[in-house]
């Protein structure tokens, strides 16, 4: 009894051991994007252009927004689109995730997180 207890012990070390040695995939990417915008403006980041095969979503929604969209344009460029509720004044936020890098076979590969720290004041 003992020497299963010691065995799942050891078992579960190493496993935790193996996840803390786990590194982070170099194509992965964090960019921190800070906006200030007038009350009741508009803002658009052009993430750039894609393939069929690539794309981009909103993985963390704005809590204070009218619009508050990803649209892709000419079937080529994605383009955010942030609008905040009306007199709205503070600061919001939002986080997309891009993912690019396929060459039509193969998955993604470069992964780009956006996050957008938008203040707004009049």
């Amino acid at each position: 009894m003992t020497n299963k207890k010691l065995f799942l012990i050891l078992i579960c070390s190493f496993l935790t051991f193996i996840q803390g040695c786990k590194k982070d995939d170099p194509n992965d990417a964090t960019k921190t994007i800070y906006v200030s915008i007038k009350t009741n403006q508009t803002y658009q980041y052009n993430l750039g252009s894609f393939g069929d095969e690539e794309g981009a979503g909103i993985t963390r929604q704005a809590s204070h927004f009218q619009v508050s969209q990803l649209e892709r344009i000419n079937y080529v460029n994605v383009v955010y689109t942030y609008k905040p509720l009306q007199d709205f004044n503070g600061i919001d936020v939002v986080e997309l995730k891009a993912e690019r890098g396929s060459d039509g076979v193969s998955p993604n590969d470069k992964i780009i997180v956006y996050i957008f720290n938008i203040s707004i004041a009049q």
